[in-house]
């Protein structure tokens, strides 16, 4: 049985029929008003309405309501949709209207060849069908009906008011400025309602979400749709049938599960529908706003919509319609899907020319750099002056955030785009700085390159000044050596600063290179000068190159650790290059202050998380070597690791010797000596031994050898560290880790004099180092303590076996001298008063192997414990 409306004219629906104003409501209140109106209509009240949204609003799901809701209350419906493409045929539209009525295609044909004449026969033959039933009559895309149908409707319309018709016209939002005669009439006729379709609200979408989820559900997930779909039906839609091809269905998602989805195909599908009901300055601008994307301003869209051709009047209204059509807010896309639908549809060499006309644009609004060159890197090469600064530009913006890679990117392209010699030098040698702090690898193949730059007089002084740097870094000191004598003879022109930093670089090449750079080592030394400025006076890298030329010439000075610790203070603060860091941790080292060097490395790493990879590796490798020296073996290995990890090894150059050699010390240490060894099968240059890191490689290298049992190769390496630190003339205790080591290893080849010369000279160094290392030096001189002549161990022995039951000797064991290398090192330290796990760290074995050690020593010794074995061994008991 249909409803009745009886009740339904209501004084609220009396007052709305007088004034022909635009209503703006969202769907679901457009769907209760037209029921209301389809209500009056059956009464004999007919009117009409033009109903107008912007695509994707629910205009045409609007009319099919109406449709059904007429055929449920027992009305008739006569629908046409109108088409572009059929435009041009005459009562194309008033034809569909009838034919569902009953009209044949030769009545049809007739009214054609008299258009003029179809009026009134439309309106006779819908006010004779509304005699017999109650008439819907909607007609979707109304924008695009010809004019003759579109007459017949609106001359219906006029009359409509004593028939039961109602009369639903459905179009374009923007249908006020394409089909002025169209509003004029409904605007003009009292009996025509005016809908504007608005973005649902809120609540709309919540109810819409509810028969998905729920109604709790809903009420929380609601606020994230709506934000997502911009109030769009045809969205949410699309996203609600994304989100359910993209997820497995679940019986009861949780609230985290029901946030809106990315978008997918569907959303893909409605952003190309809403685009092609929309006019072509609509689509250029959404092209424009998703070229920019998010990054760009929205005071850009209309500079360049004008360099689109799109006038001013037109841009904003174009702005206007793709928000409300809910793709857009703000002039930025809602959904990123949505925007990159719109760049999928452009033809590349369509997206490449908008995205160099948005860089223009930004660059002549003084954006930022690197919104630029994102749009440059996305329309190809230009070789403008314009677009090469602004690359130029973007790269230096970046090396000061430490987006090294990002850097390196824009300078690639500026350097294929460029043809300018000098100015593709300069890039050239911009684009080595930047790939140096990501990857020092690349700048190798690109030395050759720079060196010929540099010869042909193409690079700046601070250009030449950083290839010396590379020149250093990669084991090529002959070249460097040479360029530093070229801007020797320059010295006179260049700038202050550059003076000062020419200064710093002789500086750090005799700290590296000790033998090439000799004649280096005794200039610049006055560190007073420079310092006394104060912090942030001065530039960091020569403060941090007159104190290593003070340590280099003089030693370390009373005040070295304070002057040490303000340099760091500010390298902290101020976040300059890692080379005045380093300075300042050596000034510590050689003060005999590691503890101090190691704390401030754990600020310099835990600060570097922000820093290029190149700063950050280098600290990790300073902080790797100073853990290892202080017997902080897991730390030392795992920032070692690290730094390995940040910089594959061809790129460490000669500094490979750094963290290669903290991590062997690290891994011999903990008694991991496959490890260890791995580190020594990683290829170095040869020119690694020239340099100062070659010998913390050979010392490690050593202390592997010995760890590993392999005696005589391990004291190889020591004497060749003994004899690099003669030739260069390095005497600090810093480097005498190798007098330790090799005191250890004699001992094991059965040399105790030599190696208790090497300890004494050790423990009589005037400024101590690590005191791990001084540990391990009075222990191993308190091993070489004088052994008792034959005659008291054959005392020891009957003392032993005198005591019986309390030592649980066995008479007849065998003499101490019986008992195997390995067999005494665990003996002696087991006598010491070290428990297993002690004497496996010590010895680099596992706690197992020291087990089997002790049972065969018991065995030999004839004792029952590890108590007995002072005695037996003719030692005293070790007090713990």
């Amino acid at each position: 049985m249909a409803p009745t409306y009886d009740g339904l004219a209501s004084s609220h629906l009396a007052k709305q029929w007088r004034g022909p104003v635009v209503e703006t409501t969202e769907r679901c209140g457009a769907r209760r008003l037209l029921e209301e109106l389809a209500a009056r209509a059956q009464t004999g009240d007919g009117c009409a309405a033009l109903v107008l949204g912007a695509p994707g609003m629910g205009r045409t799901s609007l009319v099919h309501h109406v449709q059904a809701f007429a055929r449920r209350s027992g009305a008739t419906v006569l629908s046409a949709v109108a088409s572009a493409a059929e435009r041009a045929l005459p009562l194309g539209v008033a034809t569909q209207l009838l034919a569902s009525h009953g009209l044949t295609p030769d009545e049809a044909a007739k009214l054609r060849e008299v258009p003029a004449a179809a009026v009134d026969t439309v309106h006779r033959l819908v006010s004779t069908a509304a005699e017999r039933s109650p008439l819907v009559i909607t007609v979707d895309d109304v924008h695009e009906a010809d004019d003759a149908s579109l007459a017949c409707l609106l001359y219906l319309a006029r009359r409509v008011s004593s028939l039961r018709v109602l009369v639903v016209l459905s179009g374009r939002a923007g249908l006020a400025q394409g089909n002025h005669t169209l509003m004029a009439e409904c605007v003009r006729n009292p009996r025509c309602r005016l809908l504007r379709l608005a973005p649902m609200s809120l609540g709309c979408t919540e109810s819409l979400l509810a028969e998905q989820f729920g109604a709790e559900l809903a009420r929380q997930a609601a606020p994230g749709w709506q934000h997502a779909c911009g109030g769009s039906p045809l969205l949410l839609e699309a996203l609600l049938r994304d989100r359910t091809t993209t997820r497995e269905p679940a019986a009861a998602p949780a609230a985290a599960e029901i946030a809106p989805p990315p978008g997918g195909e569907a959303v893909r599908l409605a952003v190309q529908y809403v685009l092609g009901e929309l006019g072509d300055d609509v689509v250029r601008t959404a092209q424009a706003l998703a070229v920019l994307g998010a990054a760009g301003p929205a005071d850009n869209v209309r500079p360049l919509l004008r360099h689109l051709g799109v006038p001013l009047g037109r841009a904003e209204q174009s702005v206007a319609a793709l928000e409300a059509a809910g793709l857009v807010e703000g002039a930025r896309y809602r959904l990123d899907t949505a925007r990159a639908a719109v760049l999928d549809e452009m033809a590349p060499d369509d997206r490449a020319l908008l995205h160099l006309t948005a860089a223009r644009v930004l660059r002549e609004s003084g954006a930022e750099p690197g919104d630029v060159a994102r749009h440059l890197m996305c329309a190809g090469p230009c070789a403008e002056e314009w677009a090469i600064s602004a690359l130029r530009d973007a790269a230096a913006q970046a090396l000061r955030e430490h987006d090294a890679e990002w850097a390196a990117t824009c300078l690639r392209s500026a350097y294929d785009a460029c043809g300018d010699r000098r100015r593709k030098a300069a890039v050239h040698a911009e684009l080595a700085a930047a790939e140096w702090e990501s990857d020092p690898t690349a700048v190798r193949h690109r030395l050759a390159g720079l060196l010929a730059d540099h010869s042909d007089g193409q690079l700046s002084h601070e250009q030449g000044l950083m290839l010396i740097t590379y020149l250093l870094w990669l084991g090529r000191p002959q070249d460097a050596d040479a360029l530093l004598a070229d801007l020797d003879a320059a010295r006179d022109r260049l700038p202050e600063h550059l003076r000062a930093r020419l200064d710093a670089l002789h500086i750090w090449f005799a700290y590296f290179y000790p033998l090439l750079g000799t004649r280096y080592r005794s200039a610049h030394t006055d560190g007073e000068t420079a310092l006394g400025q104060g912090a942030g006076a001065v530039d960091r890298h020569v403060d941090g190159a007159v104190m290593l030329a003070s340590l280099l010439a003089e030693g370390p000075a009373p005040s070295s650790v304070e002057t040490a610790e303000q340099l760091l203070q500010g390298v902290v603060l101020h976040d300059p290059p890692v080379a005045p860091a380093m300075a300042a941790l050596i000034s510590l080292i050689r003060a005999a202050r590691l503890d101090r060097a190691a704390e401030w490395c754990d600020v310099l790493v835990r600060d570097s998380t922000r820093r290029t990879a190149t700063t950050r590796a280098i600290l990790l490798a300073a902080s790797a070597i100073l853990e290892s020296w202080l017997g902080r073996f897991e730390t030392a290995r795992r920032r070692a690791d690290q730094a390995l990890a940040l910089l594959p090894a061809p790129a460490w150059g000669v500094a490979i010797g750094f963290p290669l050699s903290a991590k062997a010390l690290a891994c011999a240490g903990l008694g991991d000596v496959e490890e260890s060894a791995a580190c020594f099968r990683v290829p170095v240059p040869q020119e690694m031994f020239q340099s100062l890191p070659g010998l913390h490689y050979l010392q490690a290298r050593g202390r592997h050898h010995l760890s590993a049992g392999r005696y005589h190769a391990a004291l190889g390496d020591f004497y060749a560290c003994r004899d690099l630190l003669s030739a260069w003339r390095l005497n600090t205790s810093v480097f005498t880790a190798w007098r330790v080591y090799a005191a250890e290893t004699l001992i094991e080849l059965g040399s105790p004099a030599q190696a208790g010369r090497l300890l004494r000279e050790e423990l009589a160094q005037p400024v101590p180092g690590s005191a791990w290392l001084r540990a391990e030096a009075r222990r191993l001189h308190d091993r070489l303590a004088p052994t008792p002549p034959r005659a008291s161990r054959h005392a020891a022995a009957d003392r032993c076996a005198d005591a019986g039951a309390g030592t649980g000797a066995t008479p007849g064991a065998e003499s101490p001298a019986t008992l195997s290398r390995a067999e005494q090192r665990v003996a002696r330290l087991a006598a010491d008063g070290l428990v297993n796990r002690e004497i496996a760290e010590r010895l680099f074995i596992t706690p197992s192997t020291v087990e089997q050690h002790l049972t065969r020593v018991y065995q030999k010794l004839g004792v029952r414990g590890r108590a007995a074995l002072p005695q037996a061994l003719g030692r005293d008991a070790a007090v713990r």
